[in-house]
Formats: structure tokens, sequence, C-alpha cells
């Protein structure tokens, strides 16, 4: 069995496409998640960790942290009989299944979802944590990276490293409700933006907001949650042009997207990670063939270059503005979208498959002969 563990609720596509892999292929699997806003439904095939906990709190969080990695060690004790592999997926979900699960003798892989840096905060426990994240990059027996170029982030070794992008499932399930609602709001603007995510700092978000408000042939649809939801529903109650969803399901936001003209997925680099963010967003406009709007020297905008898949722009609300008022955007737009049905059908439609076929399951199979 696959002991899958994430510091959350388990929403992210990344998540939900290892979780259906595992399903459509009938792998025995046990999900540990931090139920941390309450919105995870029981489930056979979860044990959650009830204790509550926002999002975007950093240091504040340590202590509910520690509490978590507690929880995980002792699932693991619980499922050490039945476990074949462990899974998992953040810095609070490593350390404790190196340490438990290492005493077992069970293999770990670490899927790095994001890497925690000391230029993202000044301290001791910023510093602390990069140790503790080069210290279990090196003693995973397997690590998997979101894209070949975050090999520089760690100052650490290993021998078993495999690149797996966020690249979504391919059979998606749109909302009919939702395209309904859509529908009717193209009959009131001529060109819709959406963004689906966390609402968090240093993603452009206030920009864009801005560089809406002023432009009344355009509509903004925002969905999600996280440390601006507060400004965000100022600005959807004050301007009719931004339409805010709030948290929705998964299917709910790739109906957004899939009906959008752009989707935003903007990396200010006043955050250090974002240099080397790899998003959702950019795999999923090449699927939902939906272009995207993204910054200048970050690793998304030189694979939005790449391939031609959208609009690579300053990291300013002036250069979003510019872009909207453009006169043949809803041409370059057409152009765009075969740009990224092109690199999807030829680059990454097969990816996922080919990659828990050709390098995954030698792990589960290397497991179940020691």
């Amino acid at each position: 069995m696959i002991l899958f563990i994430r510091d959350n609720e388990c929403f992210e596509p990344r998540v939900k496409h290892y979780l259906q892999y595992f399903d459509e292929h009938e792998i025995d699997y046990h999900v540990i998640a931090w139920n941390r806003n309450g919105s995870a439904q029981p489930n056979e095939k979860y044990t959650l960790y009830e204790k509550s906990a926002e999002y975007g709190k950093r240091i504040a969080n340590i202590p509910k942290k520690l509490g978590w990695m507690r929880f995980v060690s002792k699932q693991i004790r619980i499922f050490k009989k039945d476990c074949t592999l462990i899974h998992a997926c953040d810095i609070d979900a490593i350390i404790p299944a190196l340490l438990t699960g290492k005493r077992y003798k069970k293999k770990v892989v670490w899927d790095i979802f994001d890497w925690i840096s000391s230029l993202t905060g000044k301290g001791l426990v910023y510093k602390m944590v990069e140790n503790l994240q080069n210290w279990a990059y090196k003693r995973s027996d397997a690590v998997i990276l979101c894209e070949e170029e975050r090999k520089a982030q760690a100052k650490a070794n290993n021998e078993n490293i495999m690149v797996l992008p966020n690249i979504p499932a391919k059979n998606t399930d749109f909302d009919a409700g939702t395209e309904a609602k859509i529908k009717e709001q193209r009959e009131k603007y001529s060109l819709i933006i959406s963004y689906v995510g966390v609402f968090d700092r240093d993603r452009g978000l206030e920009n864009l907001l801005n560089a809406v408000a002023k432009n009344n042939s355009v509509l903004l649809n925002i969905a999600g949650f996280g440390v601006l939801q507060d400004f965000i529903s100022d600005y959807a109650n004050k301007y009719r042009n931004i339409c805010l969803w709030g948290r929705v399901e998964y299917s709910v936001g790739q109906t957004i997207m899939k009906n959008s003209d752009l989707l935003a997925a903007m990396y200010y680099l006043t955050s250090p990670l974002h240099k080397y963010a790899a998003p959702n967003k950019y795999y999923e406009s090449l699927a939902l063939e939906v272009p995207v709007i993204t910054t200048r020297n970050t690793l998304v905008g030189e694979k939005v270059a790449e391939y031609d898949t959208g609009f690579v722009i300053d990291e300013t609300e002036n250069a979003i503005s510019e872009l909207l008022c453009c006169d043949d955007l809803k041409d370059q737009i057409e152009i765009i979208r075969t740009n990224c049905r092109t690199a999807w059908e030829n680059v990454y439609s097969d990816y996922f498959d080919l990659f828990m076929h050709e390098s995954y399951l030698g792990l589960i199979t290397k497991t179940e002969k020691n």
C-alpha cells in the first residue's frame, strides 16, 4: 500500500491526478491529510487531522505544524504493516516520513510541491527550514520535482531524481451551470479573464484588479481563497466587471478557465520562489487551449515564450492595461489557442501516464521485492 501524505485537504490537481491514477489502476493507497479549513469530507481512504490552521501564517503556524507532524508519525506507526511506500508532499510530511518511516524500513519518496528558501524570510527559522529540506532531499529514496530547473534550488544531492510537471488529468468534467452563467456574461463583455487559485501576494492580483476595474469591456472571473480575500471581495462589491466566485470545486474552476479568453498566471519576483514557480496554470492553459498572461524572467515566462502559448509581460498594472487594450488581441488569442493545442498534443498529453508507468511504478516494484 502507498501511504500518501499531504498537509492540506488534497485539493490540488497534482494530488487528484495521482489518486485518480491509483484508483484507475487498482493500486492500493491510503491518504493522510490535514483538514485545515474543515472542507474535506469523510472518506474511507483518508485519515484526516482535524485541527484548524489558516493558510499564509508561516512562522505563526509552527506550533500547529508540530502537532500535524506528531499525527503523521502516529499514522505511519499504525499503517506500518500494510504500507510499502510513503509518498510525502511537504517538508512537514517528509520529516516524520523519514524519521518514523525509516525506522520501519519503508521506502520514502519526497514529491516537492514547493521549496521554502531562506530568501523568503530573514532569521534562524527560515535557515533551519532550508537545512531541513537539504537533509530530507539527500536522505529520501527518491525525489520528484515538478520541473528540471528546480534542481538548482537544493544544496544537496540525490541519486534518484524524477521530474513530473503539474500536468492536469486528460478527462476533466465541466460544470453545465457554470458554463451557462459565463455564456450570459459574454453578452455583456468582449473579453473574459479568469484567475482560479490562491489569493496570495506577489501574484499581480492587485494590479490585475486595478487594470480590469478601469476597463468596462473586460470581465474578471476570480475564484479561490487566501490572504487577499477581503481585498478582492471589496473590488467585487464595487465593480460589476469583477466576479468573485469564492472557493470552488475543481470541476467548476476548470469550467471557469475553459470558458475564458485569458488565464492570469503572473509571478512577481518580489517573491524569490517565483523565479522557479511552475504552476498548474501553465499546463492547464495548454490542455484547455486558453492563453496565459504571465511575467518576464520566470520559468513560466520562458516556457510560454518557447511555445508561444500566451503573453509574457512586465510586472506592472500598466503592462496589463496595455495588453487588454491591444487592437488585435482577440486575433492573437485565436492564434495562440492553436499553439496551446499543438504543445499539449505533441508534448504533454501522455506525459503523466508515461511517468507513472516508466518511473513511479518502478519504485513500488523495487519496494515490494525488498
